[in-house]
């Protein structure tokens, strides 16, 4: 016979939700893979509605499924196993000031302040919490085109220096040419390859593909000419015109393989 303090145990597990929900997967579901999977399932169903429907939600703040930063492969498809929740605030006090600061609004740029500061905002906070964002995450989210947050985001990116971690930089979907070049910078400038990805919020797979990119630019252009390089290697030929200008700008003694009369450094600057 049970002692009394196992009985009420037991009466206090019977109202359990993870221990109804294991019994059930084990007597109503048809699951016969044990209870130990069956409680690991429980468990990760109850941390996931946990995260999107958190009673502990902040005000002015809205929980937004993001693509996972780890997401594997590069297609550009989307599944609901890619999807992790995050939380963002809708909008900070620093950015209200943008958007009544009197020099703003006789420029009538309030408006394009107090946006560019809170895309990239939630770019980097959903990035802090394992998620990416796209420019149709920040259009649902705003009510503004796609276009509009593409072109703010840039513009944040050229005022500040630094690189906003959507999903198309950090999945290297889409052409990044600017990225690209920032990254092989950095690597010609003696940081290593997890330095770059962490500083540009980049995966390690793109910041590596990248470099092993230039070097294949590089030592073809002393061989083949530069303009057959974009067939050659799979790559635009603004991002081949990108890594001949790198390698004209770090090691201006190498020789590459150009037509006659063009000069070296016309590229991008």
């Amino acid at each position: 016979m049970s002692a009394p303090k196992d009985y009420t145990a037991t009466r206090i597990k019977k109202r359990s939700m993870p221990d109804l929900l294991v019994h059930k997967f084990l007597t109503e579901y048809g699951y016969d893979h044990g209870p130990v999977i069956a409680r690991a399932i429980v468990d990760d169903i109850l941390a996931t509605v946990e995260r999107c429907y958190t009673e502990q939600v902040p005000p002015k703040t809205v929980v937004w499924l993001a693509v996972r930063v780890e997401k594997r492969g590069r297609r550009k498809g989307i599944e609901l196993t890619d999807l992790v929740p995050v939380q963002l605030q809708i909008y900070l006090e620093s950015e209200v000031d943008l958007l009544t600061d009197p020099a703003l609004r006789k420029k009538r740029q309030a408006r394009r302040a107090f946006n560019r500061a809170r895309f990239a905002r939630w770019c980097f906070e959903a990035y802090e919490q394992g998620g990416v964002l796209t420019q149709l995450d920040l259009s649902l989210l705003s009510g503004l085109s796609t276009n509009y947050a593409s072109k703010v985001l840039r513009e944040y990116e050229e005022r500040t220096g630094e690189i906003v971690p959507t999903r198309g930089t950090v999945h290297d979907l889409g052409p990044s040419v600017t990225h690209k070049g920032e990254i092989v910078r950095r690597w010609l400038r003696h940081q290593s390859p997890v330095q770059i990805a962490r500083e540009t919020k980049h995966s390690q797979a793109s910041v590596d593909r990248y470099i092993a990119d230039y070097q294949r630019v590089r030592l073809l252009a002393q061989k083949i000419p530069i303009e057959e390089l974009p067939a050659l290697t799979g790559l635009s030929a603004g991002v081949v015109e990108q890594y001949t200008d790198l390698i004209d700008q770090y090691e201006p003694d190498l020789v590459l393989h150009r037509p006659s009369g063009v000069e070296r450094g016309m590229g991008t600057p």
